[in-house]
């Protein structure tokens, strides 16, 4: 079993296009929708989904889809998105069945070049949070201990990305930060967007 987490942007729409595409394993997409003052993005990321699932089961693809919802209004500091992610991973897999069950995020190169997350990788905050929270599950020997990073392993760049999903399903998908009309062009999802498009 295979649990990747889901927000309907372009990283994660692809790794989870490619295993339904793969179709060697069971895959369970789930979305988070992280409700907060700061970052408005879960607006867009709600309507996004559900359009990129219904996409999905147009192409009948077998999978399991849940999602989940969470909210924090008023609070300053909501810190990384991927620590909830993480808890809320832990709850899937504990639920789930297989000899084997893995967790995917859909990381992708770029992500590892900011400050923040090569400062979190230096000491080893994401890994650790995860072992910890596999190893408070009774069924733990049954879930890998590793987080996998397929975008990062396999060096899949949004470049990649474009070359190879389809253009309707790309289309489906949002990125920026914030849920303006059009995308804000600042963000750092825009700002990597921004990138790809220069060097076209």
């Amino acid at each position: 079993m295979k649990i990747v987490m889901f927000s309907g942007g372009m990283d994660s729409t692809y790794l989870s296009w490619k295993l339904l595409m793969d179709k060697t394993e069971e895959v369970h997409l789930h979305y988070v929708s992280i409700r907060n003052d700061a970052e408005s993005i879960w607006k867009k990321e709600d309507i996004a989904t559900e359009k990129i699932i219904e996409y999905f089961k147009l192409c009948k693809f077998d999978f399991k889809y849940s999602k989940s919802k969470f909210e924090f209004f008023g609070q300053a500091n909501v810190g990384f998105d991927s620590d909830l992610l993480l808890v809320v991973a832990q709850k899937l897999a504990q639920n789930s069945y297989g000899n084997t069950i893995e967790v995917l995020l859909g990381w992708n190169p770029y992500d590892m070049q900011r400050p923040l997350i090569i400062d979190r990788s230096n000491r080893h905050v994401t890994e650790n949070i995860w072992k910890a929270l596999v190893e408070s599950n009774t069924n733990r020997k049954r879930i890998n201990k590793v987080l996998q990073f397929p975008l990062i392993e396999q060096n899949i760049t949004k470049d990649i990305m474009v070359k190879e999903m389809p253009q309707e399903l790309i289309d489906l998908t949002w990125s920026c930060r914030h849920d303006n009309e059009i995308p804000c062009g600042k963000c750092n999802a825009c700002i990597e967007r921004d990138e790809l498009i220069k060097n076209h």
